[in-house]
């Protein structure tokens, strides 16, 4: 008789659970009752005020359960209109309705952030579109045998998956994803695809292949691509190379939060939801003169990226530094200025490193999920007038306004959906130095 080779089965309950909340990944989470234990579970796909049985994985903590039957649905809950939902990692929301999504990012801000931060008012803008939305994805690609596989992951996996259509992809990026496939035939190993609209709104893209290689006629048919029209550009790094394969122009462009064209640097970082972005930008705007008048004085922003903000501040501000630590953002996001006529000094560097100096009017924060927690200590020490962060992180920007509280109070608190169908959302604070006085004080509603 065989006998089990260690303790390799997972102990499993199915029970019924009511979904309470939302958790800050996006899953729902229940409290039941295990074996005279109450447990915590984390539930995928789930609504707010699911009534569900359960079945109950408790060898994590907190436990996982999977949903085996919606006994009543939440009032949120909606057929998802995407039949890839469930297993496609891009749209972990995509059961809930628009309102009930905003209602989702209300709660969970108002939960995480520090309690000084909970009377101010909360002002949600829903997303302007919710399909075809996105102006840049990226893709994770398998191949073997021959065959490429090219999508997003799928969930909870690092396996790609494959979709006949992604409705929340622009059009041009949806018919340039579809190319992929073929594109990459031959191929051998795992990459990433980045595809962003580029100039005239034609497709560029940043592949990235990891591990194996690339067939030859992958090469060919991007040079071909860029001859005829299909591509604008494209930059391939094959390996452990330095400098990549450029064919074409591989310069990534969005709508910039001043309603002109602003170029990125290729592979870089930039918001998927163009228009939303740019709302972004003009609240931020809209507070800082709301606080410092019309002209916004001495300004620095930190983690400039290629200028998404900088092309606003910079018509405002009497001076302006941007730093930023990307050697290709900096070159992209002095181009933007110059086009514009704007100045304004960037320094290439790391925001954590870069001496803040005293007597600033404003300091414009946008950094990456991580939060900003080494600037800390500077910007207290700094204190400039007005500090205005941009996170897309409830829980790091929450650990950093709860240092900031000792020098600063709460001004305004803005959330933008800018990922519809996904618990991401970006998040405008607004702070003043309690030695400083505004129009309109503490707790005003926006202007």
């Amino acid at each position: 008789m065989s006998r089990p080779r260690g303790n390799h089965r997972r102990e499993r309950l199915v029970v019924p659970a009511v979904i309470r909340e939302l958790a800050n990944g996006g899953d729902g989470v229940a409290i039941v009752d295990a074996r005279g234990e109450r447990r915590a579970i984390f539930v995928r796909h789930a609504a707010p005020g699911d009534h569900v049985s359960l079945s109950v994985d408790l060898a994590t903590k907190p436990g996982v359960g999977t949903i085996l039957r919606i006994d009543e649905p939440g009032p949120a809950r909606v057929d998802p209109l995407c039949a890839h939902a469930r297993r496609c990692g891009g749209c972990g929301w995509m059961h809930l309705s628009v309102p009930g999504q905003m209602a989702a990012h209300r709660e969970r801000i108002r939960a995480t952030l520090p309690e000084a931060w909970k009377v101010v008012h909360l002002e949600a803008h829903s997303p302007r579109e919710t399909l075809g939305y996105r102006t840049r994805t990226r893709l994770h690609v398998r191949a073997s045998g021959g065959r490429a596989k090219v999508g997003l992951q799928e969930a909870k996996t690092h396996e790609p998956v494959e979709v006949d259509r992604c409705i929340i992809l622009h059009p041009d990026l949806e018919r340039a994803r579809l190319l992929l496939p073929s594109l990459l035939e031959g191929a051998r190993g795992r990459g990433e695809a980045l595809v962003a609209l580029g100039a005239a709104g034609k497709p560029v893209l940043e592949l990235t292949w990891r591990a194996g290689q690339l067939a030859p006629r992958t090469f060919a048919g991007l040079e071909q691509g860029v001859r005829d029209g299909t591509w604008a550009g494209a930059r391939v790094f094959e390996g452990e190379v330095s400098r990549p394969a450029v064919c074409g122009d591989p310069t990534p462009w969005t709508l910039g939060a001043d309603g002109a064209p602003l170029r990125l640097a290729p592979g870089g970082f930039a918001q998927a939801s163009e228009d939303s972005s740019a709302d972004l930008g003009a609240r931020l705007l809209a507070w800082s003169h709301e606080i410092l008048g019309t002209s916004l004085g001495d300004v620095i922003e930190l983690f400039a990226g290629a200028g998404n903000f900088t092309v606003l501040l910079g018509r405002h501000a009497r001076s302006l530094v941007a730093v930023e630590s990307d050697d290709e953002a900096c070159h992209a996001l002095r181009r933007n200025l110059t086009e514009r006529g704007l100045a304004a000094k960037v320094v290439h560097g790391l925001a954590e490193r870069h001496a803040i100096p005293r007597r600033l009017d404003l300091a414009v924060l946008d950094p990456p999920r991580t939060g900003a927690r080494r600037l800390m200590s500077s910007l207290l020490e700094a204190k400039p007038r007005v500090i205005a962060y941009v996170s897309c992180d409830v829980p790091t920007l929450a650990r950093d306004l709860d240092v900031l509280g000792a020098a600063y109070e709460p001004v305004a608190l803005e959330a933008f959906a800018l990922f519809p169908h996904t618990p991401h959302v970006e998040i405008l604070a607004v702070l003043s130095a309690r030695t400083e006085s505004w129009r309109g004080g503490k707790n005003k509603r926006p202007p």
